[in-house]
């Protein structure tokens, strides 16, 4: 089944500008990550829990039309 939350977003590091790549439930849990490039802590920040929210909602969505689907071919 998908999972939105394992799907990955890349952006670049405020320090030196190099390029990181991580996952939206780190975004979500708001983890510490090292930059590939300067090996500087970057604090994640999920402002207002949107990151957490889309998650879910689209999780839910996505198993709402699994279900559907199901009963649909039955």
């Amino acid at each position: 089944m998908f999972d939105l939350s394992q799907e990955k977003i890349d952006f670049n590091c405020p320090d030196c500008g190099r390029g990181n790549r991580v996952t939206l439930k780190q975004v979500a849990d708001q983890a510490t990550i090292i930059c590939v490039g300067c090996r500087e802590r970057i604090y994640l920040k999920d402002s207002g829990g949107s990151a957490r929210k889309t998650i879910n909602e689209t999780n839910k969505a996505f198993k709402d039309l699994d279900s559907a689907l199901k009963k649909f071919s039955r």
